[in-house]
């Protein structure tokens, strides 16, 4: 296994631990009676943080399962 493959079975299974601790409906705060009202409250800074995070770990996958597509 190449270095590449190793990077990219980390991130496959950080993605997968990320998906699978963040609960959707942890993101909505319980203040909020309405669930119309907690459908648009914005998300704290550290769900941004690992929406981010997660993004780029995306993105890093696609990227390099292109570059292992060509090897």
């Amino acid at each position: 296994m190449t270095i590449v493959e190793s990077i990219w079975f980390t991130i496959t299974c950080a993605i997968i631990l990320i998906v699978l601790v963040i609960d959707p409906k942890s993101s909505v705060s319980s203040s909020n009676t309405s669930s119309i009202a907690g459908f648009f409250s914005s998300p704290s800074s550290s769900q941004n943080f690992i929406y981010r995070f997660s993004a780029l770990l995306i993105i890093l996958f696609y990227v390099l399962t292109i570059i292992l597509s060509f090897n």
